[in-house]
């Protein structure tokens, strides 16, 4: 039996397959790289410099979780103050704001799924701002 649960068959020239391996090469669902997207909004006016040495120890915080931050600052319409578009790969989401919340001090953020990830793209970088990455 235990030469039969996967062989070739000659005649047919085809592989056949006992039915309890059958579930092992059913096809199996491809994940694609799980990015989520992230809008940051500091309380308090902060220079892009100053924002993006935030973004650098926020990732310094995350120690061994494995991040992947890229962002973009732009200006608010309303008033005129810097705020943060990202698109993040991270494990620990919980930590990840935990430690935005203590590097901003004072920050709202909307965190929400990515299900088109070059349109995000389009849209952060709408005013030709550049994608900055940080891994830790």
């Amino acid at each position: 039996m235990d030469n039969r649960l996967l062989y070739k068959d000659e005649e047919q020239s085809t592989w056949n397959i006992h039915k309890d391996l059958l579930h092992k090469f059913k096809p199996q669902r491809i994940r694609a790289n799980k990015f989520y997207a992230l809008t940051i909004d500091p309380c308090v006016s902060y220079l892009e410099k100053d924002l993006h040495e935030i973004m650098k120890y926020v990732i310094e915080l995350m120690g061994d979780v494995r991040t992947e931050l890229h962002y973009v600052v732009e200006q608010k319409k309303a008033n005129n103050v810097n705020h943060i578009h990202c698109f993040v790969k991270c494990t620990n989401k919980r930590k990840l704001i935990q430690n935005f919340r203590i590097a901003f001090s004072t920050v709202s953020y909307h965190q929400s799924a990515i299900f088109d990830l070059e349109s995000w793209k389009g849209y952060i970088t709408k005013e030709n701002n550049e994608i900055k990455t940080l891994k830790n």
